[in-house]
């Protein structure tokens, strides 16, 4: 009963954007959303990263807008994530520079933070960009999209059935109607026959979108210095682990791919501030477990000073990999831009 209100209001306020009522506003450039219908990590930041870089391969200048869900001082661990992903990605410009940046031929990708989205995505076009990559974006219908990316976790992709405060949905499973391409993202946590099962109900469900899957891929460790080792620098070595990410299992199940010998871990809330509550317990339980190193993940790394922790703390880097239908989704991205520029 407790989710009876949500329920009605999202499928109210879906409705009503739908018919009109609720009015969408445009900015002057495709929007790309990349969002979830469910609370708790599915790897929306890594996903927009991957839409911009292959946004800047195709030529264009994109730029990436979100909320800032729980920023403080004015920062967000997930811009801040953004922006680390974009220095380390691929394209033709290294990204992460000063924002929208042009030298020479080279993009620099904004990173913009603003509760208002549509007024952060008008701030990024007059910053030059061409398209909006919308993070978190699929139950944010003020701003209108020309391509609507939902990522289900294929660990949990339904959260446990129910809406919002009994289940983990933000909205009913009938809102993936609206979904031009779901991607199914760790697909590599479970057995292919639960994969085809997990497509098969998805393709029922969202029957205009294609679908393609993917992995949360570990491409490199850093160490407290910043410099880079391969990811299998973690094998044999004795390690306490911990994250405030909205699937920790997931965290800690890569580290035992990686052949990390865990020797003890935390998992704290989602966006947790680190504050010396935090980390003297995390300095206790690592000096307790004879931990060598600590190992946390890059969006958690963004807002801890590693100085204060008694062993070395390493970062593990990941990119999200299309596995399936690469090649269709970034031709789904391209026919959206050139849909909204023959419109325009």
């Amino acid at each position: 009963m407790a989710s009876l209100p949500i329920r009605f209001a999202v499928v109210f306020r879906r409705w009503a954007y739908r018919r009109g009522i609720l009015p969408s506003r445009a900015v002057g450039a495709p929007v790309i959303s990349v969002g979830n219908i469910t609370v708790g990590g599915t790897g929306k930041t890594p996903m927009a990263a991957w839409v911009a870089r292959e946004l800047t391969r195709m030529g264009r200048r994109p730029a990436v807008v979100l909320r800032g869900y729980k920023a403080r001082g004015g920062k967000s661990d997930e811009a801040e994530l953004l922006r680390e992903l974009l220095a380390g990605g691929a394209g033709p410009g290294k990204a992460g520079g000063p924002a929208g940046q042009d030298a020479g031929d080279h993009w620099s990708v904004p990173v913009i933070v603003d509760p208002d989205r549509v007024r952060g995505a008008k701030k990024a076009v007059n910053q030059g960009a061409d398209v909006i990559v919308l993070d978190d974006g699929f139950q944010h219908l003020r701003l209108r999209r020309d391509l609507d990316i939902v990522l289900i976790d294929a660990t949990n992709p339904f959260g446990l059935g129910h809406v919002l405060p009994r289940g983990l949905l933000r909205e009913p499973l009938a809102g993936l109607k609206c979904a031009d391409a779901v991607v199914i993202t760790r697909s590599d946590a479970v057995a292919p026959a639960v994969l085809e099962a997990l497509r098969q109900r998805l393709a029922a469900l969202a029957p205009a979108a294609s679908i393609h899957s993917a992995v949360h891929a570990p491409t490199r460790i850093v160490d407290q210095d910043g410099a880079e080792l391969p990811a299998q620098s973690l094998a044999g070595r004795k390690a306490f682990a911990f994250c405030g990410i909205g699937n920790p299992d997931s965290f800690f199940a890569t580290l035992d791919r990686l052949g990390a010998v865990l020797v003890g871990k935390q998992a704290f809330g989602d966006h947790v501030h680190y504050g010396q509550p935090e980390v003297s317990a995390i300095a206790r339980q690592a000096e307790r477990s004879g931990a060598e190193v600590l190992v946390t993940t890059q969006k958690d790394r963004v807002k801890l000073a590693p100085a204060d922790l008694p062993r070395p703390l390493w970062t593990v880097a990941v990119q999200i990999q299309l596995t399936g239908g690469r090649n269709e989704l970034v031709q789904r991205i391209s026919n959206a831009l050139q849909g909204h520029f023959a419109r325009a």
